[in-house]
């Protein structure tokens, strides 16, 4: 079953803001120890983060 552009959403719709209009108004981060603050993570976020993109890293996905 094939469709036809008058049965496809339109994505043009939903206007998604651009890299300027997230980040336009901030500067460049110098340092990551300035991102890196105790109590940023709740206690094993970072061990589950780190395995999940391990294994999406290693997974087969094109």
């Amino acid at each position: 079953m094939t469709t036809d552009d008058s049965q496809r959403p339109n994505r043009r719709q939903a206007s998604m803001p651009t890299v300027d209009d997230v980040f336009g108004a901030s500067n460049p981060v110098q340092k990551a120890e300035v991102l890196a603050h105790n109590g940023i993570f709740d206690d094993g976020e970072v061990e589950q983060f780190l395995a999940d993109l391990y294994a999406m890293r290693r997974s087969d996905v094109a």
